[in-house]
């Protein structure tokens, strides 16, 4: 008796490759299902298939390789599956990160920031509106306040001199 596709990967769910625009059978790998997250229905199976990225629309595959990784190293849910390419999730995870930065450091550059730390929440910002277009409101007020007050740190004096604000 077959069950979720045990005896054969063309016998595997469809729901595992939901939006697959092609699934190549032929590079099937037998999956650890000990090793692997699930509830009811685990993967017996890596397969091949191919998706369209939902950012940038080009095709990619996922490859049996990378499933094996995905369900039995790193643990995801067996139901997973990527809806960007390996360069997009690239981009997306480093965007995360400099937003992670932002919060980690913007308390602090608003209250005693240095110039350097102001300058570099600026070009965090800057990135992250090139990224997504519109961002929070106070986002983009610390950038306009930040631009401010580095240009004013930065302006000379009528001796060619350079000051801070408020000097």
């Amino acid at each position: 008796m077959d069950i979720f596709g045990n005896s054969h990967p063309k016998k595997m769910p469809q729901h595992f490759f939901f939006a697959a625009l092609a699934i190549h059978h032929e590079t099937a790998v037998r999956g650890n299902v000990e090793k692997q997250n699930y509830s009811v229905c685990p993967r017996h199976w890596y397969i091949d298939a191919d998706f369209k990225c939902e950012r940038c629309g080009q095709e990619f595959t996922w490859t049996a390789k990378e499933q094996k990784a995905w369900f039995e190293d790193y643990f995801f849910w067996v139901d997973s599956q990527p809806r960007h390419c390996a360069k997009c999730r690239g981009e997306i995870r480093r965007l995360v990160e400099l937003r992670k930065e932002y919060d980690a450091t913007v308390a602090a550059a608003r209250h005693h920031g240095t110039t350097e730390q102001k300058r570099q929440i600026i070009e965090i910002v800057s990135e992250l509106q090139q990224a997504f277009g519109q961002l929070p409101e106070k986002m983009t007020e610390t950038k306009r306040l930040f631009e401010h007050q580095t240009r004013s740190q930065a302006e000379p004096d009528g001796a060619g001199n350079s000051h801070r604000a408020g000097q």
